[in-house]
């Protein structure tokens, strides 16, 4: 290689190098900064969950036996806020429960197809949460017929938030693939002209 060719060329492929190298390091924080969409997909995939129990304790106030309703209005009391809490911040973020505002755009989509389900079902269990001695058989329709949509749509955002994260980690592996594949072209170039000079 040309001497003036290389003794302007390595400096080059030097500081490309080290720009390379921190590139690469802060794409591994990359995903940090967009927010924690792992714990977003469990706070997700727990709604259902909790609409479950919500159902049970709802249908056991309605059905069961009295000595079963101490502990399913317990159940109640404690679920039925954090089910509302999840849903306002899937809707609109929450830092504190580690939920981005920028949620991916498809699920925003069945979040608000889903937001009348919810929002009737919640009217009604608290209906139920105050008034469960005798239960109202109307409240316990209304939730009974918006339980099933809920669900589904609230899974079917499961499905939608996983896709987007593997398809992140698929952007991120190969933007990392390339980083690492130009690094190690900048590394041999160096190897050979050093070899080169030594002999």
């Amino acid at each position: 290689m040309n001497q003036k060719i290389k003794r302007i060329l390595m400096p080059i492929l030097g500081w490309l190098g080290i720009f390379l190298f921190i590139v690469s390091i802060l794409f591994e924080a990359l995903p940090l900064m967009r927010g924690n969409g792992l714990n977003t997909f469990h706070l997700i995939a727990r709604q259902r969950v909790l609409e479950q129990r919500i159902v049970t304790d709802v249908l056991t106030l309605a059905y069961r036996p009295d000595d079963e309703h101490p502990e399913a209005l317990s159940e109640l009391q404690t679920a039925l806020p954090v089910w509302e809490k999840v849903q306002i911040g899937l809707q609109k973020g929450d830092d504190s429960l580690g939920i981005s505002p920028n949620l991916p755009s498809n699920v925003k989509l069945y979040l608000l197809q889903m937001q009348p389900d919810f929002s009737y079902m919640d009217v009604a269990a608290r209906q139920i949460l105050t008034h469960h001695d005798p239960v109202d058989p109307d409240q316990v329709i209304i939730i009974l017929q918006h339980e099933q949509p809920y669900y589904l749509s609230m899974a079917q955002a499961v499905i939608l938030f996983q896709d987007d994260i593997d398809n992140a980690a698929k952007i991120y592996f190969s933007i990392e693939l390339g980083i690492g594949i130009a690094l190690m072209s900048i590394w041999i170039v160096f190897l050979f002209s050093f070899q080169r000079s030594k002999s």
